[in-house]
């Protein structure tokens, strides 16, 4: 039996649009990056240091021999209005967190038919296997381009899978990709806190997707001047992704993504401002992973962020009403931005 031809048949049948696999020793180059990295921006060695052990994955798994790497794209999917530029796609279509996804019953039958012909399985529900990209552009998916983000044909509006298995199988495939050309720096432009700096390097600790969700909670935002550069986004950015012009026109959103056009309406700023706790818990919390019950506060404060670059009178009653937050970094972040926009609102003396 060719089990690698057979698991990426299985793959694309259960609608992965890449599939490869590579030798678990492929990914140990992914240290030498890191050393870079840190070299680069030393204050973000401790954000870092924990991801060394995804270049020696027979730390965590001593059986496994290779990696199985599937892409799955969500580039078809509608983006609602009252979320867009305000949470990052991926963290809308993520189907590694969503049950009723269509990708997120991909990854359970593609380990279910792994098992089925007698490999042994690890990463259905352990996305800390490997450094996902690095991993991909070594099977030949796609390419890292300058903004960091993995591309393939249909731009980097993706996500990937990593399966650890206990064969040794090989089936890289060939990218024909174009190289970003040397003169371009719309994704460096783009980006609001400057967090990306050169081509393939960024310093995580002021990216807005870190800021604002992995890392939520870890920067002050009240009177810093980093939170009007996160702008109105909430939970993620897509600005660097966006700015790129290998990523033009990608984004068809000509399909509904399950549930999410329900769910959008109760993501707006104000409605997370007035979210009461078994709708965070039940609803909220299970799609968006990096701020769970213990960042309920984390998420008002963005919240208050968003409103306050993007001030508008409604949002007043929002603004007060978090004043008396049991929170006192929510309600820290509220007297700032009440200070700022309540002269605004004040009638002038007669």
């Amino acid at each position: 039996m060719d089990y690698a031809a057979s698991i990426k048949e299985r793959a694309l049948q259960l609608g992965f649009s890449k599939c490869g696999i590579i030798s678990v020793d492929s990914v140990r180059g992914y240290k030498e990056k890191l050393d870079e990295r840190i070299a680069e921006f030393p204050e973000s060695s401790a954000f870092y240091n924990k991801f060394y052990s995804f270049a020696d994955v027979r730390e965590k798994f001593s059986w496994a021999r290779s990696l199985v790497v599937c892409v799955f794209d969500y580039n078809n999917y509608k983006i609602p209005e009252n979320v867009r530029g305000r949470i990052g796609a991926i963290y809308l279509f993520d189907g590694r967190r969503d049950k009723n996804s269509d990708a997120y019953q991909a990854r359970n039958e593609l380990t279910a038919y792994m098992e089925s012909i007698g490999i042994r399985v690890a990463g259905k529900d352990d996305r800390d296997v490997t450094a996902l990209r690095f991993a991909a552009e070594k099977a030949g998916l796609g390419k890292i381009r300058r903004n960091n983000f993995f591309y393939t044909e249909k731009g980097s509006w993706n996500y990937i899978d990593v399966f650890v298995i206990d064969k040794e199988l090989e089936l890289i495939e060939q990218s024909y990709l174009k190289q970003c050309p040397k003169d371009c720096d719309k994704c460096i432009l783009a980006c609001p806190t400057r967090s990306l700096t050169r081509p393939l390097t960024m310093n995580p600790l002021r990216c807005v997707s870190y800021l604002t969700a992995r890392g939520g909670g870890t920067v002050d935002l009240v009177g810093n001047p980093v939170s009007k550069e996160i702008g109105k986004w909430i939970y993620g950015c897509d600005a660097c992704q966006s700015a790129c012009p290998f990523n033009k026109n990608r984004f068809t959103e000509d399909a509904e993504y399950p549930g999410l056009a329900e769910m959008a309406g109760d993501l707006s700023p104000e409605k997370i401002i007035d979210m009461d706790d078994e709708y965070l818990l039940n609803v909220v919390f299970p799609k968006f992973r990096y701020l769970g019950p213990d960042k309920k506060w984390v998420w008002k404060v963005n919240a208050l962020n968003a409103m306050n670059n993007d001030y508008q009178k409604m949002y007043d009653a929002h603004i007060i009403k978090c004043l008396d937050d049991p929170d006192e970094r929510v309600r820290r972040m509220a007297e700032w931005v009440r200070s700022i926009h309540k002269d605004k609102n004040e009638s002038p003396s007669p």
